[in-house]
């Protein structure tokens, strides 16, 4: 397996198990959060896909963001900052987050995810340690050091809301383990 198609699998599996999370939840469900200053699952969806927008057309492309072409306005009370992603929010700035429904939330992170798989497929493992870029908390990193970082951030956020929607929901499928177990036991059979 190449370092690209790892990258890949990693965030289509983040991807399905973020969207297994927040697809179907009420616009209550999405907007709760077990304490004022504490994140939602809807907060933590956003930033998922603020994350891989920003990092990916700002950062590495060089283009427009999706979250300015139409999808801010969709989103409660927040401007199309482009570097607006939820990164240092305050408490005060979590507990105003107002969520969208979930079908807002996974149309972004949809779109997000598909631009970051479509520009993982123009590239290659050398390109991965080869192109350098701009840290913006200084210095630079290369796109191999990116691409840790966001599945790093894809994981801790995503188990943060599977917990969240465990104190909401309970067990729900007792044998669940991700996805990509399910899927290679399926393929393999």
């Amino acid at each position: 397996m190449t370092l690209v198609d790892f990258i890949k699998q990693s965030l289509q599996q983040h991807y399905q198990a973020m969207a297994r999370t927040v697809d179907g939840l009420s616009q209550n469900e999405v907007s709760w959060a077990p304490s004022n200053e504490a994140m939602s699952i809807g907060f933590l969806a956003w930033h998922y896909a603020r994350t891989l927008d920003r990092w990916i057309n700002s950062r590495v492309l060089d283009k427009p963001q999706i979250w300015n072409q139409n999808m801010a306005e969709r989103f409660y009370r927040l401007p199309a900052d482009p570097n607006d992603s939820g990164y240092n929010f305050t408490g005060q700035q979590v507990s105003e987050f107002q969520s969208p429904s979930a079908a807002v939330l996974l149309e972004y992170a949809l779109a997000a995810k598909n631009l970051t798989m479509d520009f993982l497929d123009t590239q290659n493992d050398d390109d991965l340690e080869n192109v350098i870029l701009p840290n913006p908390r200084g210095g630079q990193i290369n796109l191999a050091t990116m691409f840790q970082q966001l599945i790093w951030e894809c994981n801790q956020h995503g188990g943060q809301m599977a917990y969240i929607r465990g104190l909401q929901k309970g067990i729900e499928e007792p044998g669940y383990s991700g996805g990509m177990l399910e899927a290679r036991a399926k393929d393999a059979g």
